[in-house]
Formats: C-alpha cells, structure tokens, sequence
C-alpha cells in the first residue's frame, strides 16, 4: 500500500487537499489509458522517486506514516540505480539464486547506497519493491528493468504493450442476472457496471450482479431505462437476457411513483383563491412558494421568516406547532437572571472597607528583606510515596515527572544529572519497545531529559515518563 500511494503521488496522481489526500484531474486521464500505459508511468515514477516507499521506521525505529513529505534521499536513488545496475551485469539467462546475493553485489559496487534498519539483508525492500513492479523476476533484470535503466521510454512503452493485453470493452451478460468480465476491464466499462450493478469479484474474471437495488440507483443518479438497457447492449457480445430486461422494466415502472420534497414550512387554508394569490404575489416571490395542492403551499424558507414577509403584506397567518395545533404568541419580558449586587458603601461611612493607596516607607522594606534573609532555607519535600525526604531538588523534580521509577532510581538519575556522569536507562518508545540505553552529558528539562546517547552516537530527548528502570554504567 505505501508503494502504491508513494509512487501515485510521485506521479501526480494524487495530491493534498486540506488535510486529506485525493485524486487529482490526471488521475481521470491516466484511468482512461491501456493497462500498458498506465504501468509505464506508474514505473518510470519510482525510477525517479527521490526515497524509499516502503520504509516504514526511521533511524531510531519509529513508524512513519505514508506521504509524511520525507526530505529527498539521494542514497535511496543510488540503491535502486545500483540495483539494477547489478542485475544488468549478470549473464543472459542466468539470475541470482536468491535475492540476497543481488542486495550483496549492490552493497559492493554502491556502498553509498542507503541501507534501511529494517532490512534483515542488504536491500531487502529496495529489491521487493522492483520485484512488485516488475523491474526484477527470479533474480535477474527484466525487460522493464532493461528499458528503466537505459532511460528509453520507448521501449520502455513497447515492452509494457507486449506483456500486458489491451484492456476488455465487453461483457458477457448471463441470465442469472450477472455481467462477467473476462481480463482487465476498461475504464468506462468498469463506470458502466459500477454505475447499475453491485461488484462481486475481481481478478482474472470480474463479477457484477444487478438487482432491483441497483438499477434504482441507476435510475435515481439520472439515467433513463431506455438509456441504461442500450447502454448495456452497447457492450454485450450478445443480446441483453431478457430477466435482466425485466428487472430493468420493473423498476423503472415504480420509479418515482412517490415524491418527497424539501420544505421548511407548509402554509395550508380553507380558500384555494387566497392560496393562489399567494403563490402568485411578486413581494412573496423570494420565500419560493410552491403550490402542491389548491388549498396547500410549501416554502423552503423557515417559519419565522415567512410569517414576518406574509404579515409584512398585510396578510394575518398564525403558526402551527408539529401536532396541528395553533401556537399562541405571548411576549416574555426580559428579566435579570442574577440580583442586583447592592451599592458600595462611600469612604468613611461605618462598615466601609479601607483602602491603603500610600507606598511602603523604605525602612519597611528593609525590615521585611532581614526577615527573608535570616529564615532558614526550605528543604525539598519528602516523597509522598515513601515518606523519605528528598536529598535535592533535582531528585523531586525527577520523581514529579517520572513516577514509574523507585525512590533509589531516582536518586541514581538525579545524581548523574547534577555530576554529569554516565547513566543507563531503560526506555519505553512510544511505540511500545523497550530498549536500554547509556547516556552522557544529561541536562534537565522537564518533562524531558537531553542527553548524548551511545547507541545513536547523537543527541537525543527522553521524556522522564518513559524511563521505566536507571541502572549504573
């Protein structure tokens, strides 16, 4: 799946939009191509792919999610051109006998190549991703692959026509109301059955079956049974069954037997004259009225809305509530919904609240900065989990943020924090594995910890809740 949609957006075929990915307008004209073509563009758009599709985990083992827009990957151009530079170079009628001796020939003669983590042997995905396509069969170059690597279009054009059959334009309709389709169908036939018929099955024959269901959902997009049965018959190798004409006919029969439209209200009287002038009226022509029966109209507009525009030309209409009956129109006066807080006492008055407006005199604050001086320092809590108290702020900060770890843990990582020596940890990803690391020149942050990791040989950030276990180095 990640070759398919890195490849389709390499080549245009889909694009951005907003924060989903769709097709674009070439993909309509790249669907109307033969097989063939499309395979050739879909091929020459991973020749030139500027990373890896099918990577799914970064450096440091982390998922990475499809058409996340990596930065160009030079290294992933020269493993897929040094693989297929290695399969040129094997004799004609001879292949690699597996699939790891090409990714060790490449590793040889490319050795800037990039090399995933994921890959168990060198090159495993790269060489996958051109067996998918095509590009390699039993460990040697294909004709595809020839024509890839000497960048001849052409030829690349005229291998695809010769190993892949033009699409099918007809179908064979059976009296068990299904359309079989033998190949790869084309296109407009595939829009044609999609359209009037539920898919069954695909592959090497495609299956539709009509229904009662489906035909209905022809007729409702539009079409006409005429148009739909010489439709039908426009691509049959034989004449249409007549049990699927008869499903065509019979739906189409009670077909739009019922109407259902859209109204917001209904204005309904006793008078048909009345209701006619209404409709009629050219003040009233904004609110849509439509006239369904002589003493009923319906409006799309809302009831507020048309009561005030009929009573605004001297008609006097009432509402209805949704049982039928009339609605009374009462007005509600407006009421504070809190009480009234009472009046603010003035200055001087008995029970006023005194407000000191002069600044404190300057032997005042000296006073008050001996006191702070002179208190004794407070020492950091004690854990509230084991009652011992905490040696250094360092350590309850640590034990803050990360609570997994034991009161003796957290004093082993506080220490090497505050010293700068070395640690080991064990370490929970956040997609869930576990790994142990040793790491150097720790700096706190909190909730995260930086520090030099050995493993990586580069600087990484740990989040304190992660860390399940602290180990001496």
């Amino acid at each position: 799946m990640r070759l398919t949609l890195e490849t389709a957006y390499e080549a245009a075929l889909m694009a951005r939009d907003g924060d989903r990915v769709a097709t674009t307008d070439a993909y309509d004209t790249w669907a109307e191509l033969e097989p063939s073509q499309r395979l050739c563009v879909l091929v020459h758009a991973w020749w030139s792919l500027a990373l890896t599709p099918s990577q799914t985990r970064n450096e440091d083992n982390k998922a990475l999610p499809a058409l996340a827009a990596a930065p160009p990957c030079a290294g992933c151009l020269q493993a897929r051109h040094g693989l297929l530079t290695a399969a040129s170079r094997i004799p004609p009628g001879q292949g690699a006998k597996t699939v790891a001796d090409l990714g060790i020939v490449t590793a040889w003669s490319r050795p800037l190549a990039e090399v995933l983590p994921q890959d168990a042997t060198p090159f495993a995905t790269v060489i996958r991703e051109a067996e998918l396509l095509g590009v390699l069969a039993r460990g040697a170059l294909s004709p595809i692959g020839a024509a890839l690597l000497a960048e001849d279009r052409e030829s690349l054009s005229a291998v695809c026509r010769r190993l892949l059959p033009e699409a099918t334009t007809t179908t064979r309709f059976g009296p068990d109301l299904t359309a079989v389709v033998t190949g790869t169908p084309a296109t407009r036939l595939v829009t044609l059955l999609d359209s009037v018929a539920d898919r069954e099955a695909g592959g090497t024959a495609s299956v539709w079956r009509f229904s009662p269901r489906s035909v209905r959902r022809a007729l409702d997009a539009g079409c006409p049974p005429d148009a739909i049965a010489t439709d039908l018959a426009a691509v049959a190798t034989s004449p249409l069954p007549q049990p699927l004409a008869y499903v065509i006919n019979d739906t189409a029969r009670g077909h739009g037997r019922i109407r259902i439209a859209p109204a917001a209200c209904v204005i309904h009287g006793e008078e048909p004259a009345l209701l006619a002038e209404l409709a009629a009226h050219r003040q009233l022509s904004k609110l849509g009225l439509r006239q369904l029966a002589p003493t009923v109209l319906v409006s799309p507009s809302p009831l507020q809305k048309t009561l005030a525009a009929l009573r605004a030309e001297g008609y006097a209409p009432v509402a209805e509530s949704a049982d039928g009956t009339v609605r009374i129109e009462r007005p509600r006066n407006h009421r504070a919904t809190t009480p009234v807080p009472p009046p603010r006492k003035p200055a001087g008055a008995p029970g006023a609240r005194a407000h000191t407006t002069t600044a404190p005199m300057s032997a005042e604050l000296t006073a008050l900065a001996a006191r702070l001086a002179a208190a004794p320092l407070a020492g950091p809590a004690p854990d509230p989990h084991t009652g011992v108290p905490f040696a250094t702020g360092t350590e309850e900060v640590i034990a803050g943020y990360a609570r997994r770890l034991s009161h003796t843990d957290v004093r082993q990582l506080a220490h090497a924090v505050d010293d700068g020596t070395a640690i080991t940890i064990e370490y929970i990803a956040t997609t869930g594995k576990r790994t142990i690391r040793t790491l150097s020149d720790l700096a706190l942050d909190p909730p995260y910890l930086y520090a030099w990791c050995q493993l990586r040989d580069a600087e990484r950030m740990f989040t304190l809740s992660r860390i399940h276990g602290v180990m001496p180095t």
